[in-house]
C-alpha cells in the first residue's frame, strides 16, 4: 500500500479563530471593540463545521490526534447532520484503530446522504483497508451511479485497485480502463493499465500508458519497475540505467525480482 502516496488529505491550515462559533453576547456588543474574529449574529453552522473539519484533518495529517479529534467533535456539534463531519471523523476513529465505531461513522453519512459519491466512496476506501474487497467494489459502483458526483475517474481507479487484492485482474483492468475515459490522467489507472498491456505484450500500448503516467505523476517503485522493464524490451541501456539507479535510490528495499507487485488502496480523500 505505501507505493500509493498520490491520495492524502488535501487539506489548507485555517485560523484558530473558527472554533468560537457561538453568537456574540449582545449585552457587551456596545462595550466592547469590534474585533476581526467575531461571528456575525446569524452563524451559518454548517459554514463552521467545514472549517471545523478542514482545520482537524491538517491536525490529523500532522499526527496531533487530540488537536483533531477536538476541531472533529466541535464539527459535529455545529452540523451533526452534515454528512462531511461523520466520514471525518470516521476516518480519525480509524486511524485510532477504532474499528467498529470508524465503520458506523462512514455509515452514518450515507444515511444522512443515501446516493452521495463521497459518501459511499469514502465507505468503500474504508472497506478495502480492511480486506472487504468485494463489499467495498460494491460501494464504489453505488458512488458512480450518483449524477452529482464529480470524481467518477477516482471511484473507479479505487475500485480497480481494490479487486485486485482479491485477485480479480481483468476485472480490475476493466475498472481501470472506464476511469480513464472518464479522467485520462489518474496516474495509479495509467501504470496499472500500462503494466497489463506490457503483459499482453502490446508494447506500444504499454509504452504510450506509461508515458502518459510519466507526465501525471513522479516515479513510484511500481513504474519503475515497468519502466526498466519497457527500457530492457526497447535496447534502451541508458534510459534501463537511469531507472535502475532511481528505484535504488528512493526505494532500496525493493528488488528488481519483485517486478510489478500487487499494490493495495491508499486512504482517499476525506473531502469535507
Amino acid at each position: 500500500m505505501a507505493n500509493y502516496q498520490g491520495k492524502i488529505l488535501i487539506l489548507a491550515a485555517m485560523l484558530s479563530s473558527i472554533i468560537g462559533c457561538t453568537p456574540k453576547n449582545k449585552s457587551t456588543e456596545n462595550t466592547q471593540s469590534p474585533s476581526m474574529y467575531d461571528l456575525p449574529e446569524t452563524v451559518d453552522y454548517q459554514k463552521a463545521a467545514k472549517l471545523n473539519i478542514e482545520l482537524g484533518l491538517n491536525y490529523l495529517k500532522q499526527d496531533q490526534i487530540a488537536r483533531a479529534k477536538s476541531k472533529l467533535t466541535r464539527a459535529k456539534t455545529l452540523a451533526p447532520e452534515l454528512p462531511e463531519v461523520h466520514y471525518a471523523y470516521a476516518y480519525l476513529l480509524e486511524r485510532v484503530g477504532e474499528i467498529d465505531n470508524a465503520a458506523k461513522s462512514y455509515r452514518k453519512a450515507i444515511s444522512l446522504r443515501p446516493k452521495g459519491g463521497n459518501e459511499h466512496n469514502n465507505y468503500g476506501t474504508f472497506l478495502c483497508r480492511q480486506h472487504k474487497y468485494r463489499e467495498a467494489e460494491k460501494e464504489f459502483l453505488i458512488a458512480v451511479q450518483d449524477p452529482h458526483y464529480m470524481n467518477t475517474g477516482e471511484a473507479l481507479e479505487n475500485a480497480g485497485l481494490c479487486v485486485m487484492q482479491v485477485p480479480d485482474l481483468a476485472k480490475a483492468r476493466e475498472y481501470f480502463e472506464k476511469a480513464l475515459r472518464y479522467d485520462p490522467t489518474r496516474p495509479q489507472a495509467l501504470i496499472e493499465v500500462a503494466i497489463a498491456y506490457y503483459n499482453d505484450k502490446q508494447w506500444d500500448q504499454a509504452q504510450e500508458h506509461y508515458d502518459r503516467f510519466l507526465q501525471a505523476s513522479a516515479p513510484t517503485a511500481r513504474s519503475l519497475l515497468l519502466g526498466i522493464e519497457l527500457a530492457k524490451n526497447k535496447g534502451d541501456k541508458n534510459k534501463e540505467a537511469s531507472y535502475r539507479m532511481l528505484l535504488k535510490a528512493q526505494y532500496p528495499d525493493v528488488k528488481l525480482e519483485d517486478r510489478f507487485r500487487i499494490s493495495g488502496l491508499a486512504p482517499v480523500d476525506q473531502k469535507a
